[in-house]
């Protein structure tokens, strides 16, 4: 299919800059990196394509002329699209034999290595298109994505992947010297940063992708949700809540680019609490909750948002009040243990229903074996300080109960 940029992104190939970028955020919304990542891909591709003046005339110059290169080109892109790498791979080289300064075809080959890990095949291409396109952004950030994707390849504090962080930056830093109002290179250095756990250097690159084209708007929310994602990284959830004001007090209402905004917060949300419910971390809920409550204030039409952050709410609150409950002197060990077991029993985090029963036995062995006054007056608190702890096993706590009351 001719001109198959513009059909991904569903605008005319007379598509002025800004209708490009109004069908990228439209269709992103729609197909975001949680839920359809390969789709994601190809709109990502399509837009930084024919959002880069220079690079979409040299595409749409290949649109129009040399059906046989044309065809080619449109092969391998239908391939890239399917993953197919190698078949694209083939295609392009074969572009590249009829016609060996087509730098749309070389580029299209440099994203194929780094998608089949070919990283010095990828960095050979990018030299040379850097070294003829000295001018193109995009070639220099492609090149930068290279040394990226490789260096994670490495484990943390080796040279090689130090080194190749450095490599990436220094070519992102070219890309952000030419364009120094395009967000994606800061950010791109800014994700190097994070993987190296180097935090306030990744939050410090993602405030310059805000600032980059001079204002703070609704274009800035990658690099909002970014500086999210480095304080859940960084242990500092708490602090989602300031940025999520922030991105809600610059998103017009009713728009594709807000829903898109609540999506992504709901999907990050949904994906830690799964994690979550793996570990006995009980931070992470507190970070699921933050980015859900983000997403329901977001899209307040949202009734499955609403519900999802209610369920979370109410977990988080327990977790609070079990962290409360180890300290209350007014409630004897035995029930401080109990509330604790509450707590893993309703995450499923025994082993085996054999290890349930056995701690479940010793702790009610230990509550009873106190005086029956002190062990009333533990469940009333419980009761009425902590409801939504009494709430995890409300007829484990009345069983409890119904026993110490029998005469």
């Amino acid at each position: 299919m001719a001109y198959e940029f513009y059909h991904i992104l569903e605008i005319s190939s007379q598509a002025s800059a800004d209708e490009i970028k109004q069908a990228y955020f439209r269709l992103v919304r729609k197909y975001s990196p949680e839920k359809e990542p390969e789709r994601f891909q190809q709109i990502r591709l399509a837009y930084n394509t024919l959002s880069n003046p220079k690079v979409r005339e040299n595409y749409d110059i290949m649109q129009k002329h040399g059906d046989q290169i044309k065809d080619l080109i449109e092969q391998a892109e239908k391939k890239m699209q399917l993953e197919e790498w190698s078949n694209a791979i083939s295609l392009l080289k074969q572009v590249l034999v009829l016609a060996p300064t087509i730098d749309v075809a070389r580029n299209l080959l440099g994203l194929c290595y780094i998608h089949t890990e070919n990283w010095d095949f990828a960095v050979k291409i990018y030299r040379a298109l850097t070294k003829t396109n000295p001018d193109v952004a995009l070639y220099w950030s492609n090149m930068g994505c290279a040394y990226k994707r490789q260096a994670e390849f490495f484990n943390d504090g080796e040279f090689s992947k130090i080194q190749l962080y450095y490599n990436a930056r220094e070519c992102y830093q070219q890309a952000v010297n030419l364009e120094s109002f395009n967000s994606a290179p800061y950010l791109d250095i800014a994700e190097t940063y994070l993987d190296e756990k180097n935090y306030l250097e990744a939050l410090t690159w993602a405030e310059h992708a805000i600032g980059a084209d001079g204002k703070a708007d609704y274009n800035d929310f990658e690099a909002f949700f970014f500086i999210c994602r480095v304080h859940f990284c960084s242990g500092e959830s708490q602090k989602i809540e300031v940025i999520a004001k922030r991105i809600i007090s610059l998103l017009p209402e009713k728009t594709d680019i807000r829903k898109y905004a609540a999506s992504r917060f709901a999907n990050m949300g949904i994906e830690i609490a799964k994690n979550a419910t793996k570990s006995a971390n009980f931070d992470k809920w507190r970070a699921a909750f933050q980015f859900l409550k983000a997403a329901r204030d977001l899209e307040q039409t949202n009734v499955g948002f609403k519900e999802l952050c209610t369920k979370i709410e109410k977990i988080v609150a327990a977790i609070n009040q079990y962290e409360e409950i180890s300290n209350d002197y007014l409630i004897i060990q035995g029930f401080q243990r109990l509330a604790a077991f509450c707590l893993t029993d309703y995450f499923d985090f025994y082993d085996s229903l054999q290890e349930r029963k056995s701690c479940l036995n010793d702790i009610l062995t230990e509550i009873l074996a106190s005086p029956t006054s002190t062990i009333i007056a533990s469940l009333e608190k419980i009761k009425f300080s902590y409801p939504e702890i009494y709430g995890l096993n409300v007829e484990l706590f009345e069983r409890i109960e119904q026993v110490v009351c029998v005469p």
